[in-house]
């Protein structure tokens, strides 16, 4: 394990236990298109994809864990494909009032994987990922909510935009 995922374990542990114990935990699921840019662009079609994760707030910041998973198939290539997924600690901002249409802000750091395929053959990278994005939350009852996000994620091998919309609800 390298010095920067020791710090970044290090802080989200921090995170952890200055939550204080009314805070408010939120799931959700959500999935949609991821739009390749740069590099991993020029070779990758449009893919999709889908995340599911935990929020633990107090008041309008929430921090927690995100796992995403994807696909991109290449452009020159029928049958070949890369598949980013892994693992993000997220910061999210919410803006508003609960209850209502809320905007949000976020923000993640963590592990991105990138698995390309061709036929049998198949090779896996690890690398350090981040993300960060904005949306809208619509209330749709008293715990549970949709919501609709534009997000960056990337690493050194693979950068994407992705358009997203899910279902989140608070235990």
């Amino acid at each position: 394990m390298n010095k920067r995922s020791v710090l970044f374990l290090a802080a989200l542990a921090f995170l952890a236990f200055a939550i204080p114990a009314q805070a408010q935990t939120t799931l959700y699921l959500g999935a949609g298109g991821s739009f390749p840019t740069g590099d991993y662009g020029d070779f990758h079609d449009t893919g999709w994809v889908g995340t599911a994760g935990a929020l633990f707030g107090a008041g309008p910041v929430g921090v927690g864990a995100e796992f995403f998973y994807g696909q991109n198939s290449y452009s020159s290539e029928s049958d070949a494909k890369t598949t980013p997924w892994g693992f993000m600690g997220i910061v999210d901002y919410s803006f508003g009032q609960p209850g209502a249409i809320q905007p949000y802000l976020f923000g993640g750091l963590g592990v991105m994987i990138h698995r390309y395929s061709l036929g049998d053959f198949s090779e896996s990278e690890t690398e350090f990922g981040y993300q960060f994005g904005a949306g809208l939350s619509f209330p749709i009852g008293a715990t549970s909510s949709i919501y609709a996000e534009g997000r960056y994620m990337g690493s050194d091998a693979a950068k994407y935009f992705g358009a997203l919309a899910g279902f989140a609800f608070d235990l």
